[in-house]
């Protein structure tokens, strides 16, 4: 998979951000590409499973990398469905913006939590693109994810890091809790 190194590292921030959250958890990674955040992950998860609506991506991860913990494979369309099971962990790092209805796919994520889960997201600050369903400002994206779940660190995300000072955003990144 082609990545643009300007946004590679911000991608990895995220999940190294990620991580403690992740440590000897039940793992979903939604979006999760070709699995190169995902395999991050398997250092310190218990098990992991990637979803993504690309089989060619998945098929890549599978060959690509030696996961340090369990992994599975999940092919979801998720704007028809959500992946079966309950989780500890979901990641959902620049998927919410793509999806067709992104209460409904915030409300499968608290559903498929277990009880304290947590969710790990990003979501792109107003980044008008063909693939972006839905743009999002900070109170935009804090009003859909407090619906469901319990907000519990929010920040943002520029070429300087993740961080609390205020600056024109790249990226939104926070931690919700399912109670």
């Amino acid at each position: 998979m082609k990545r643009d190194p300007r946004n590679l590292v911000q991608h990895l921030e995220r999940y190294i951000f990620a991580l403690p959250h992740c440590r000897e958890k039940i793992v979903l990674d939604l979006g999760s590409k070709d699995g190169y955040g995902s395999h991050i992950i398997s250092h310190t998860a218990k098990e992991i499973t990637l979803s993504d609506c690309s089989g060619k991506c998945l098929y890549q991860a599978k060959s690509y990398y030696h996961f340090l913990c369990s992994a599975k494979f999940d092919e979801v369309d998720f704007n028809k469905t959500f992946p079966d099971g309950k989780w500890d962990t979901i990641l959902a790092f620049e998927v919410i913006e793509h999806v067709d209805n992104p209460y409904n796919f915030v409300k499968e994520i608290a559903r498929h939590l277990k009880v304290n889960g947590k969710l790990v997201f990003s979501v792109p600050h107003m980044k008008p693109a063909k693939v972006h369903k839905t743009l999002f400002n900070e109170k935009s994206i804090k009003d859909l994810i407090s619906k469901y779940l319990s907000i519990d660190e929010f920040y943002v995300q520029d070429s300087y890091g993740i961080s609390n000072r205020p600056t024109n955003n790249n990226c939104y990144v926070g931690v919700a809790t399912k109670v």
